[in-house]
């Protein structure tokens, strides 16, 4: 199911924020089919590819703070959203932020659901603007 390869995505890319363990990808998508490890190895390579530029974005629409005010979780959740929603067209953008929301609802504060759903929007209508 995409739904926990996006999970497993997330998770990888918040541990890398502590440490780096090579390994941990495989150990968290150990439970997935084959074909949902190559959706998560594919969107954790498009996170990997846009992490600096996504950041920007981040910082760009966090409007009245600066990113390293971002809550981590959050700031995971967003990097694999944009990441979704730039290299992934064939998923429908409301799928693409009701997953990041639904990461944020699980781990994160309840603040949370908000501010990535209203990022994401945000950057998906002036991407489609663009």
């Amino acid at each position: 199911m995409r739904r926990q390869a996006r999970e497993t995505v997330f998770k990888y890319i918040y541990s890398r924020l502590f440490n780096i363990d090579e390994g941990l990808f495989d150990v968290l998508a150990s439970d997935l089919n084959i074909d949902d490890k190559k959706f998560a190895t594919d969107l954790l390579n498009a996170v990997d590819k846009d992490f600096d530029k996504n950041l920007q974005v981040i910082q760009d629409y966090s409007i009245g703070f600066k990113l390293d005010r971002v809550i981590n979780v959050d700031k995971c959740a967003l990097l694999v959203g944009l990441a979704e929603l730039d290299n992934f067209p064939d998923t429908p953008t409301p799928v693409v932020i009701d997953e990041a929301v639904n990461i944020c609802a699980k781990y994160s504060t309840e603040k949370s659901t908000d501010y990535v759903n209203g990022i994401l929007s945000r950057y998906a209508t002036e991407k489609k603007n663009d």
